[in-house]
């Protein structure tokens, strides 16, 4: 077997595009170029990667398998050269990070705060997105780390390392009926008007599965966010509405707080670092690792 990089390249990129000529026309080659690379691959692997309809093409269930290993060989090679360019400059470069609404102004701007006036070389690529899109982007290798909120273990190709605790709360508006009681039982949040999170969240989840559990109707979601910012919690501080959101939200607005309820076993998330297991981190990794434990 001889596998080439550039076949490699070519392959993902067919896999991305789901087309030959868009994936010929993103790598800037021919069509035919491409479809001799691909060719070459499965001849050289001796397995039927793609299903081919007209210029169409779709991955056949060893193609799903060989995906895994053509993207970690991919992002390994894409290391290997920017670590070295990191090395001809003295460490200096490029640190793509990726970070969630939830992240990027409570953890990431202020490791970046402390960072870039230490290295005025240094150059960061910050992308904010979906904890799940992010995950992949760093499997990818297009992403070196990512701050998100977990609740579960992950991937087994990524590595998850827990920076803190941020436990998941039920807040209000310090003027709230609820506000004044040292002790709201589950059956108070019934009948309330909610700020949640996406359906598919895991924290609205969480929630419903709480109500769900206690026989309660689920929580009647008057907005849904992405996440929360300075704009939802205004709105939240000035209304009768009870939101679902995590505790270090709080510290963003002084007229919202945690009402003292019990949810049962509590609602719980961390925020981690993610990295893809067994890349090599570069010294501008490690430095961004540490800024964000000596923030913790």
């Amino acid at each position: 077997m001889n596998l080439s990089l550039r076949d490699i390249e070519y392959f993902l990129a067919a896999v991305e595009h789901g087309h030959l000529e868009r994936a010929a026309a993103a790598c800037g080659v021919s069509q035919p170029a491409l479809s001799k690379s691909l060719r070459r691959l499965e001849a050289d692997t001796g397995l039927a990667l793609m299903l081919r309809h007209g210029r169409g093409l779709t991955l056949s269930s060893e193609g799903m398998v060989f995906l895994q290993h053509a993207k970690r060989l991919w992002a390994e090679y894409r290391d290997a050269v920017r670590h070295a360019m990191e090395l001809r400059v003295g460490e200096a470069g490029l640190l793509r990070v990726g970070a969630t609404g939830a992240t990027v102004d409570s953890v990431v701007m202020p490791v970046l705060n402390r960072l870039l006036p230490r290295r005025p070389a240094l150059r960061i690529q910050l992308t904010q997105g979906l904890s799940d899109d992010l995950n992949a982007q760093v499997e990818s290798g297009k992403l070196d780390l990512a701050v998100t909120p977990v609740y579960a273990d992950g991937p087994p190709t990524l590595r998850h390392e827990i920076m803190f605790d941020d436990a998941l709360c039920v807040a209000a508006s310090r003027r709230h009926p609820l506000a004044a009681k040292a002790r709201v039982a589950l059956r108070d949040l019934g009948g309330q008007r909610w700020i949640l999170p996406r359906p598919t969240s895991v924290a609205r989840l969480l929630l419903d599965a709480r109500f769900a559990e206690a026989g309660l109707g689920l929580p009647l979601a008057a907005l849904e966010v992405e996440h929360f910012s300075e704009g939802s919690l205004r709105l939240l501080a000035g209304s009768d509405m009870l939101a679902v959101l995590p505790q270090s939200a709080l510290s963003a607005n002084a007229d919202v707080m945690a009402l003292p309820v019990t949810l049962g076993p509590p609602l719980r998330r961390n925020i981690a670092l993610i990295s893809r297991r067994g890349t090599l981190w570069s010294p501008l990794m490690k430095e961004f690792r540490e800024a964000v434990l000596a923030g913790a």
